[in-house]
């Protein structure tokens, strides 16, 4: 049984992350995560017939050796992007393997998360669906197919409780467009004002807050009488919480390294 600690368990996404791997006999939850001033803290977080006990540190583990370093398997992190470096220099000093699915990494905090993963193994993924992971492949086959006579829009909806604009996973989409043109484009994000004609290659990028939603991405390639569509919408946390922990039991057996859903997802 895989020994798992979640942090960022009170979140939306770790309590369903929590409510998943209760139903899932390959784990067992040593504690849930928070940070300091929650009051929480010390006490247990009802997950269907269990308790999960809310901690600051995953208990220390019995025994000697290296299973005294180990006090779990594997974290999984739903927190924010501050809080994936506290979670990253533990798990680093103690050897343990991450799954990381916070967003909104500034360039030196994705840096560090880099360096980590000489040292342990690392899964970091902006969305855990593989429906989106399949629309990466699509999109990136369209924009080299259709070429750069067609214009790209991007639009994420998130929650109204989203702390970071665009989400990370229209950054990954972003992404995978620019390898695909290779020459890149000029990105807008957003618009106001005069901005004048659209720029050759320019990429659009817009960001909608409102409501409950879990997440819906699309991706408009128009051109020449024509429009394409590709739309995501995530209808349940549990398609990421589920991702998540196919995430975490692929890690365990698997060396340092930095690796991503793709590698998760690869036959």
């Amino acid at each position: 049984m895989i020994r798992l600690a979640i942090a960022g368990v009170c979140g939306r996404m770790g309590r369903t992350v929590a409510e998943l791997t209760v139903r899932d006999s390959r784990f067992e939850i040593v504690a849930g995560l928070t940070i300091p001033g929650d009051p929480l803290v010390g006490k247990a977080l009802q997950v269907a017939d269990r308790e999960v006990p809310v901690l600051l540190e995953p208990p220390a583990a019995v025994g000697t050796g290296e299973l005294a370093l180990r006090p779990c398997d594997v974290l999984i992190d739903f927190t924010v992007a501050d809080g994936t470096m506290r979670w990253l220099d533990y798990c680093e000093r103690r050897q343990i393997p991450m799954v990381i699915g916070a967003t909104g990494h500034a360039d030196k905090q994705l840096e560090r998360i880099r360096e980590a993963a000489h040292q342990i193994p690392i899964v970091k993924a902006t969305n855990f669906s593989p429906g989106i992971h399949a629309i990466l492949n699509a999109v990136a086959q369209l924009v080299r197919d259709l070429g750069p006579e067609y214009d790209i829009e991007i639009v994420e909806t998130h929650h109204r409780h989203k702390v970071d604009a665009p989400s990370g996973t229209a950054h990954t989409i972003l992404e995978a467009i620019q390898q695909a043109r290779r020459d890149g484009g000029p990105v807008v994000f957003g618009r106001h004002g005069r901005t004048g004609e659209r720029k050759p290659g320019e990429i659009g990028v817009h960001a909608v807050r409102m409501g409950e939603h879990v997440g819906q991405h699309e991706i408009h390639l128009s051109g020449p009488g024509e429009t394409i569509t590709l739309r995501h919408t995530a209808h349940s946390r549990e398609t990421f919480a589920a991702g998540a922990l196919r995430a975490a039991a692929w890690l365990v057996s698997k060396p340092a390294g930095f690796y991503t859903m793709r590698d998760v997802l690869r036959p």
